[in-house]
């Protein structure tokens, strides 16, 4: 089995899984806030935990997605640009704004995964946490930073591979 199917496989195996997370995720959501609007508003009950457990899940809801875009080329997209050259029909020129775009964004999705990486670290070691309860435990910070880094890693990999996958074509 040659490395290009291997990566493929494990890109593609990804993808799905977290495709599947995501709407796991969103449901899980739903069911959540339909129990606290039951709860409160039939059973005049407050359960703190739904409610902050359906924040963190939101989270992971925005940047798992996020880091799918990037996959697709659904995002960060100089349109405009993109229309001129295209009518124009400048097709190196649409390559090179294309591989710019990828670059940006890789770089950027790296900058903001070390930050995130950084700050999750730092909410480890100072032990921060939520205000409220869960369960009677309070909830570390890190949990919601960790949405942060699935998704800009995501991200900096499907922007990776839609850049060698751009190179790659060029030369052949």
């Amino acid at each position: 089995m040659s490395i290009k199917r291997l990566v493929q496989g494990f890109l593609f195996g990804t993808t799905k899984l977290m495709d599947w997370t995501s709407i796991f995720v969103l449901a899980l959501i739903a069911v959540q806030l339909g129990i606290v609007v039951i709860l409160r508003y039939v059973f005049f009950i407050n359960f703190r935990w739904f409610e902050q457990s359906s924040s963190i899940l939101f989270f992971y809801l925005v940047f798992i997605p996020a880091g799918l875009l990037s996959r697709s080329n659904q995002h960060l997209n100089v349109e405009v640009l993109l229309e001129y050259l295209q009518k124009r029909e400048k097709r190196k020129a649409l390559w090179i704004l294309h591989l710019l775009l990828r670059l940006t964004e890789a770089l950027f999705c790296a900058l903001v995964l070390y930050l995130a990486w950084e700050y999750t670290v730092h909410l480890i070691e100072v032990n921060a946490t939520f205000d409220f309860e869960f369960f009677g435990r309070r909830i570390p910070q890190w949990t919601t930073s960790i949405a942060l880094i699935l998704g800009f890693f995501l991200m900096l990999l499907f922007t990776v591979e839609v850049l060698i996958v751009s190179l790659m074509k060029k030369k052949i």
